[in-house]
């Protein structure tokens, strides 16, 4: 059995030698056979392979090498393959686009483990190991996006819905990418969350739940948070019946219009509750005095907190409102809201420009005469309501969840929702387009939505490894993007031997279980 040793000498230079093992008749015991065949350049990290000897012993300079070496990275691969192989990702691509799925998962790999502009990969295919076994120009990238057209994409959704359609809730919610290109039908100017002052398309995103993994994505025209809109989106892509979705939904999307096409739909839902609402108000007002009771005592994601529950009516229907404070969370608002208090005040005083006007407005009382100067008084009132409303309380509805355990769990799960956006934008290269025509952006997307399914199913085994509270996403993909593989080209069956690994990739791979010959 063959393997690799580094060996750092005196001055410094690591070489690398070929270890062979066996089993010594003789000595009865395990040996080895060891053999120099190069040292690590120190600027790029590859093999440099020992020039070949003469049959004098001095080094030849007309001999050609016996071996051709390559070294390429292989963990990358590894990695990317193992989540695209246990989600069955790689099974759907396969069947949907059986000529296709080699560069579009190469793609993929590229999107995942670099955080680069995916026009600048033709360089990493070449150094890396990928699904296609050579390299992707930039214009047979270009050629690939524009083949990803829609009808080709549902189909991947039809499949891909499918073999997830056993799970139970699904979140969604809605986010904007800009775009350089202005010549996007699809591509409209408006408010963009990034502040990014360039046109922007707007993306519907449905994930389950329990696995968060996404299901599919639809293209909306302009910023949508009405309902009926959305279930007519939903409907008209034929994907997902709505009374299928269990849609768990942010703060933003509570109005009486959309309570009223819900029920109307149909769909099964879990709503927070904005403090401005007359539910929220009265849900607060009534649970003020007794929510700190044992009795209310939940846990939910080993966090405690204070809950109850109780049944009302909208428009006969039923509509369960779940009220929640939470103590611990209550004292660090109200101490960070004092701090701000604070602060603002001494800026007001001293004439200091105020970090944050509408606060400035809301909380204080500033006065200025000719004779006294400004006077800043705190708006005691306003403050006060602020404390007893809005610190550590949390409000949630629901037309079919009665517990407030499981209630809250799931809404708390809803956070892939955004975490998976927070990944499409700043870990797979999406906050901004660079692509100039329709297809291309549709084959575009379509590449980040599958990149993030590898993406999502890494970050739920490190999260439930709970190696997150250590290492970053990129962190992990940096590491074992460092995983190299040496292939010699010299013997007669081209030979693979992977570098000595760390001890930080020897616990990735055996956390995600990677299999030969990549360990």
């Amino acid at each position: 059995m063959s393997s690799q040793v580094r060996v750092k000498s005196k001055s410094g230079r690591i070489y690398v030698y070929e270890v062979d093992s066996f089993w010594n008749k003789e000595k009865k015991k395990p040996d080895s056979h060891r053999r120099c065949i190069g040292h690590i350049d120190e600027a790029t990290g590859d093999l440099v392979p020992n020039r070949p000897k003469a049959k004098n012993g001095s080094v030849s300079k007309s001999e050609k090498p016996s071996s051709v070496f390559s070294v390429e990275g292989i963990g990358n691969y590894a990695l990317i393959d193992k989540a695209a192989k246990e989600t069955g990702l790689l099974e759907c691509l396969k069947e949907c686009f059986p000529v296709e799925w080699p560069y579009i998962m190469t793609c993929c790999q590229y999107l995942c483990g670099c955080d680069q502009p995916l026009c600048h990969a033709e360089g990493w295919f070449a150094h890396n190991v990928c699904y296609l076994g050579s390299s992707l120009p930039s214009a047979h990238i270009s050629e690939l996006l524009s083949s990803l057209g829609p009808d080709r994409q549902r189909e991947f959704f039809r499949l891909w819905i499918r073999q997830n359609q056993a799970k139970e809730y699904f979140a969604l919610d809605i986010t904007s990418v800009s775009s350089y290109s202005e010549l996007i039908g699809s591509v409209k100017s408006g408010y963009s969350h990034d502040q990014d002052p360039l046109p922007q398309i707007n993306l519907l995103m449905i994930i389950d739940e329990k696995s968060q993994l996404p299901i599919c994505f639809l293209p909306l025209a302009g910023k949508i948070k009405d309902v009926k809109a959305l279930k007519s989106t939903i409907e008209d892509q034929q994907l997902i019946e709505s009374r299928q979705l269990s849609v768990m939904m942010d703060k933003e999307f509570f109005f009486e219009a959309n309570l009223d096409a819900l029920y109307e739909s149909k769909m099964r839902f879990a709503i927070g509750v904005p403090f401005s609402s007359g539910i929220a108000k009265e849900a607060i007002e009534k649970h003020r005095d007794s929510i700190e009771n044992h009795q209310n005592m939940i846990t939910v994601m080993d966090c405690e907190v204070y809950a109850a529950t109780e049944l009302q009516k909208w428009n006969n229907h039923r509509l369960y409102v779940h009220v929640y404070f939470d103590s611990e969370k209550a004292a660090g608002e109200r101490m960070t809201f004092h701090k701000k208090l604070c602060r603002v005040y001494e800026q007001l005083v001293h004439g200091e420009p105020v970090e944050d006007e509408q606060f400035r407005d809301e909380y204080f009382i500033v006065t200025q005469t000719p004779v006294r100067g400004i006077k800043v008084k705190y708006n005691e009132e306003a403050i006060d309501r602020h404390l007893k409303r809005n610190v550590g309380w949390f409000i949630l509805v629901s037309n079919f969840i009665k517990d407030s355990v499981e209630a809250l769990t799931v809404y708390r799960e809803k956070d892939s929702v955004e975490k998976s956006f927070d990944d499409l934008k700043n870990q797979l290269d999406m906050k901004k387009l660079r692509v100039h025509s329709k297809q291309a952006m549709n084959g575009r997307i379509f590449l980040q939505f599958l990149s993030l399914i590898v993406t999502a199913w890494i970050r739920r085994k490190l999260s439930e490894a709970k190696w997150t509270e250590g290492y970053s996403y990129s962190q992990i993909m940096d590491e074992i993007g460092e995983l190299k593989q040496v292939t010699d080209f010299g013997k007669r069956k081209n030979k693979n031997l992977v570098l000595t690994t760390t001890k930080l990739q020897d616990q990735i791979i055996e956390l995600f279980e990677l299999s030969e010959p990549y360990a």
